[in-house]
């Protein structure tokens, strides 16, 4: 045949070359024609009439209509490099084996199709805008709603391309692999709501260009035996969607990985089912999607857009360094309410414009985001944790955040939180909020760890230690009512704006008593001992620093210090606190009472030192007693005292009688009378008790006990030298009075229970 000259095919060359298992070609470079309805009466032919082979066509062009619909063709069917006139229309065909490879075929209707082996488009291009009964008012190009395929359906290098849908495959069913891969490109919307695939799902190096009003793929309720692969190929052809891929309800019994793809915004598209409440542009939109395996994102993927995972299942979710995802001012990864079997690993290098969304979540293993940054969040949250539950560690280590909070609210952690290296930034605002969570073990917020913005662990329990050892806390830290099992670690790098542990309890204090900010609330503070040195006198600096004056402070590190042995360094806070008390003025101001009170409590302090140190008194005590022993020995002060006898007669301290009265006493026997002016023996013949200056100070100073001392003897006050000694014993007598009764409280108190 010369070249060029066209050969239509009659049917008996047809029938001829089937019978025979022989290939359908133009020869000698010409061209052939096909008619379809030859190809139809062939298909109507029995089993027994044509070779297992069945119909092979090459390089033919087939004209008219090719409509098998409805027919059952026990034999292959291959059409290689054909051009198709008209689309072919297989509804409700019942095939052996179809293979269109290489050909160009403007739409296959083929809704209801049972394909007992494989379905090969694979190199073809199929276009077209064809619509039928499966949907009066959408078109594709490629039709296989409910179709059935017991082995697999190919197209490697295949372009499908539609104004509308590429391919619309609703409900089908695929014994074997989908493989849309290589040089696969889907110009319109891809739709496989509902099918069900025993093998994997193969998008290698596929593209998909034209999303169907914002959606390139919809898998929604789709089952995958197998796994899902949307990578590049060997020739690096990377994957490009243009659009959403929709996973909603999908399950998929393997793994999902996704490497080295692009995912490209295209209009905003409004969710259906549990997203339906939301609007957004996400590249993947997948609530409820189940994944037995792995979720890897591998590679340098560009992700232009959210990816929904909400009320899913995971094995484990991976993404791997060079992976970005850009979503400013959105959800980059929404996890909420999902259940992670294993762990989530978003490895270091990450770059994430958006909020990793985390609440309600269940991890089982590790939440691992160590070296990854983070900006542009959702409102003003950068991961969005709340109610989230960690069996496993969480490593923030080298984190870097840039205008948004990590928010752990009611949180349930596992084995540890580790921060450090950390930095966060969000000035004005929250950076880390751990408010109402428990960690089951140590928080790390030093090493290195930075926040220019508030630290919050208001109502946190942690059952391990807090440590907060070299760590920057810009905008303050605030512990409210924190319960930390094993201690805090508080020696920040730099001293903090403000410190607010009000209500907090842990076991061990470590820190440095001169770095705490002036703005620090530690009211209700509570904690069993100290780390390191007992300095009293640092503590001391440390509790005035802060301002306004609280006293529950000061009992609380004195009642440390005296647990611990040291009730002297105790007592020396309470008297600090009693000071300070006294300079703290009422919104009154200055009134007369409180000048009274504060005279009160000065005199209080530097006797006693408010109670603690009764010993002062003991000294002052001793001191007055030996002033007035001393006053008492001067003979001139002597010379002024004197005693009566019951009947009335005066003497000196000598033994001198100064006066006598003759009347004698009444039921006195033994009194003898004297002449004026006599000198009787000492004591006045024993008439009066004996002077004795050593007794009359006691009798004197202390009135807890009588001696009979001052009772007897007294000064005179008819001389003026008599009246300053009468003076000045009543003050010893009303000193030593009040300073013993000071001595017997005091003392009393130290008895009771601390």
């Amino acid at each position: 045949m010369a070249p060029g000259t066209v050969r239509t095919l009659d049917e008996t060359a047809l029938v001829r070359a089937c019978r025979e298992g022989r290939t359908v070609r133009a020869r000698d470079g010409g061209r052939l024609v096909v008619e379809a309805r030859l190809v139809r009466e062939l298909c109507r032919r029995g089993r027994e009439e044509i070779d297992p082979r069945g119909l092979t066509v090459e390089g033919a062009r087939i004209t008219g209509d090719l409509d098998l619909s409805g027919m059952e063709v026990p034999f292959p069917l291959r059409f290689t490099g054909c051009t198709f006139d008209r689309p072919v229309d297989l509804d409700g065909a019942d095939l052996h084996l179809l293979a269109l490879d290489g050909c160009a075929v403007p739409g296959l209707r083929a809704n209801g199709l049972r394909v007992r082996r494989d379905l090969d488009l694979s190199r073809s291009r199929v276009t077209g805008d064809l619509q039928t009964t499966a949907s009066t008012s959408r078109s594709a190009a490629v039709w296989l709603c409910e179709s059935e395929i017991g082995g697999r359906l190919l197209c490697l290098d295949t372009v499908v391309e539609s104004s509308d849908r590429a391919i619309q495959a609703d409900r089908m069913r695929v014994g074997g692999t989908v493989r849309l891969l290589h040089g696969f490109e889907a110009r319109g919307g891809l739709r496989l709501l509902g099918v069900q695939v025993a093998g994997s799902l193969d998008l290698t190096g596929a593209r998909l260009t034209h999303p169907d009003r914002g959606l390139a793929l919809d898998l929604g309720d789709a089952q995958i035996g197998g796994s899902v692969f949307l990578i590049d190929d060997q020739t690096g052809r990377r994957p490009l969607v243009r659009g959403c891929v929709n996973l909603g309800n999908a399950r998929i019994s393997g793994r999902l990985l996704i490497r080295h793809a692009a995912f490209e915004p295209a209009e905003m598209i409004r969710g259906a089912g549990y997203a339906s409440g939301r609007d957004g542009g996400d590249a993947i939109s997948a609530p409820g999607l189940f994944v037995g395996g792995e979720l890897s994102v591998e590679g340098e993927c560009g992700i232009g857009g959210g990816v929904d995972l909400a009320m899913g299942s995971f094995g484990a979710i991976r993404i791997h360094r060079g992976s970005s995802f850009t979503v400013g001012g959105g959800r980059a990864l929404d996890l909420t309410n999902a259940e992670l079997r294993s762990g989530l690993l978003i490895e270091a290098g990450t770059a994430v414009e958006g909020t990793l969304r985390l609440a309600g979540a269940r991890i089982r293993g590790d939440l691992v985001v160590r070296g990854t940054r983070w900006s542009r969040p959702e409102k003003d949250t950068l991961i969005a944790a709340q109610g989230v539950v960690v069996d496993g560690v969480v490593d923030l280590r080298d984190v870097e955040t840039d205008g948004g909070k990590v928010r752990f609210r009611s949180a349930t952690l596992g084995d540890l939180l580790d921060a450090h290296g950390a930095r966060l930034r969000n000035p004005g605002g929250e950076a880390l909020a751990l408010q109402q969570a428990l960690v089951r073990g140590p928080v790390l917020l030093g090493g290195g760890f930075a926040a220019e913005g508030r630290v919050t662990l208001n109502r946190c329990a942690v059952e391990g230690r807090l440590d907060c050892d070299g760590g920057t806390f810009a905008g303050g830290l605030d512990a409210v009512s924190a319960a930390v099992r094993s201690g805090m670690r508080l020696r920040w790098a730099e001293i903090p704006p403000r410190v607010d542990l009000t209500g907090a309890s842990t076991t061990v204090l470590s820190d440095d008593p001169a770095r705490w900010p002036r703005d620090s609330a530690i009211s209700g503070f509570v904690y069993d001992r100290f780390d390191g040195a007992w300095d009293w006198r640092a503590r001391r600096d440390w509790l005035r620093a802060i301002v306004p004056f609280d006293a529950g402070p000061y009992e609380q590190a004195a009642r440390v210090f005296r647990q611990h042995g040291r009730p002297v360094e105790a007592e020396n806070l309470l008297i600090e606190q009693r000071r300070q008390a006294r300079k703290v003025f009422p919104p009154g101001g200055r009134s007369p009472r409180r000048w009274i009170r504060n005279a009160r409590d000065l005199l209080y302090g530097l006797t006693v030192g408010y109670g603690y140190r009764p010993g002062r008194v003991l000294w002052m005590l001793g001191a007055l007693l030996a002033l007035v022993g001393v006053m008492t020995m001067i003979p001139a002060v002597q010379q002024t005292l004197r005693a009566t006898d019951p009947r009335g007669n005066v003497y000196a301290v000598d033994g001198r009688l100064v006066t006598v009265d003759d009347v004698s006493a009444p039921g006195d026997g033994t009194a003898t009378a004297a002449r004026r002016g006599a000198r009787p023996g000492p004591c006045g013949d024993g008439q009066v008790r004996c002077f004795d200056p050593l007794f009359y100070t006691v009798d004197t100073v202390i009135p807890l006990v009588s001696l009979g001392q001052r009772a007897t003897w007294y000064p005179e006050t008819r001389s003026s030298a008599g009246r300053w000694v009468s003076a000045s014993l009543n003050v010893a007598g009303l000193l030593g009075w009040l300073l013993s009764t000071v001595v017997v409280l005091s003392f009393a108190r130290l008895a009771r229970p601390a």
